[in-house]
């Protein structure tokens, strides 16, 4: 077997080089790595909650609702039921039929598949898979009736 020339051999310092020159390459891909995935894969801001004024207690009677809409246009009422404001969509879960409040039954009921909602928006019968969308509702010192919606 022919010895290797000297030409051929690494010797301690070179492959000590070598090594520390491959460390610091790999070190660099990975910085440069996470910005670019922190590029790509940006953070989630948090939506921005709106008060939106709907009226005063004095315009809504106990067991009265009014309809109003929110800041997409989405059509939503809101309904006094003697002990507590409710802010729920009218749009039905089911296939996205208007639903309509029914104040002698204290119902919320979609034509279009006879679907039912309780007062607070809960499925009673029907098709429909899931709730009504609720939003919540705040009184301020001066009874006025705002109601919370995020900005999308």
């Amino acid at each position: 077997m022919a010895k290797p020339e000297k030409n051929d051999q690494v010797d301690r310092r070179g492959f000590f080089r070598r090594l520390l020159m491959s460390v610091g390459l790999v070190a660099s891909y990975g910085t440069g790595g996470v910005y670019f995935l922190e590029f790509l894969l940006p953070k989630k801001k948090s939506p921005r909650t709106r008060k939106l004024l709907i009226a005063s207690l004095e315009e809504l009677p106990v067991g009265g609702a009014k309809s109003f809409k929110d800041l997409s246009g989405r059509e939503l009422i809101l309904v006094d039921t003697g002990q507590a404001l409710k802010a729920i969509s009218t749009t039905c879960t089911h296939l996205g039929c208007k639903v309509y409040w029914e104040p002698e039954k204290s119902r919320f009921f979609c034509p279009c598949h006879e679907g039912v909602f309780d007062l607070n928006g809960n499925v009673v019968s029907g098709p429909p898979p899931r709730p009504l969308d609720t939003y919540p509702v705040e009184v301020d010192e001066n009874d006025n009736v705002f109601v919370l919606l995020k900005e999308s």
